[in-house]
């Protein structure tokens, strides 16, 4: 496909000193977030995708949720692993619905790419920022990630995310600055939600300091 597509304009609202956490049971809801392009963008392929398939949201888009302000070019997502018939119809939904892979391959080349464990990328026609990324749930973080997902509620939408306590820990394991931002974003939003045994738990497991944390 041609790289040089345009790229849209999604732009994050700063506007969110309004916004406030509140947990009902284990469902997160945001109130006082309008939904920005971008989460509009990841609403209209999670549409499509949950018909097919559960999923859980991972790594910087998780933060942009809370209400992190910053741009991202890609969001993560897992899924379980599926047969081929069940991703060919997911991939022709897809397209049928205006969204396009950006790895070079036909749904078979596609399926082959995410059985080896490697993800695949995709985007709405005629853009190529933002996109998203699809893996195959391949180990015990992932399955733990996606096993005890989080139902998240921003204005009327639900969007299921990696637990708050593993995403911190990873993220402060990866170590950029951006990791380590998101990372202290999500525990300063989060802290009246998050336990932090388990947050310490993990951080011993990713090999940090629960200090630094």
């Amino acid at each position: 496909m041609n790289m040089e597509k345009r790229q849209k304009d999604y732009c994050l609202s700063s506007e969110k000193d309004d916004m406030e956490l509140r947990a009902e049971g284990t469902t997160l809801y945001i109130d006082g977030r309008e939904l920005s392009e971008l989460d509009l963008f990841v609403c209209r392929f999670l549409d499509i995708l949950e018909d097919y398939s559960p999923y859980t949201i991972i790594s910087g888009y998780v933060a942009i949720l809370f209400g992190r302000t910053r741009s991202t070019e890609d969001i993560d997502l897992l899924i379980p692993v599926c047969s081929y018939p069940s991703f060919h119809s997911l991939h022709d939904a897809c397209i049928d619905h205006g969204f396009e892979f950006l790895n070079a391959e036909d749904a078979e080349g596609l399926y082959s790419f995410l059985s080896s464990g490697y993800g695949i990328r995709l985007c709405e026609k005629d853009t190529f920022i933002p996109n998203i990324e699809i893996k195959f749930i391949k180990n015990e973080s992932d399955e733990y990630s996606f096993e005890k997902r989080i139902q998240l509620i921003i204005n009327g939408r639900t969007f299921f995310i990696s637990p708050l306590e593993i995403q911190i820990a990873y993220k402060f394991w990866l170590g950029s600055q951006k990791d380590i931002e998101d990372a202290i974003f999500i525990r300063n939003v989060c802290r009246d939600v998050i336990d932090e045994k388990l947050l310490q738990d993990f951080c011993k497991s990713f090999g940090v300091t629960y200090e630094s944390a």
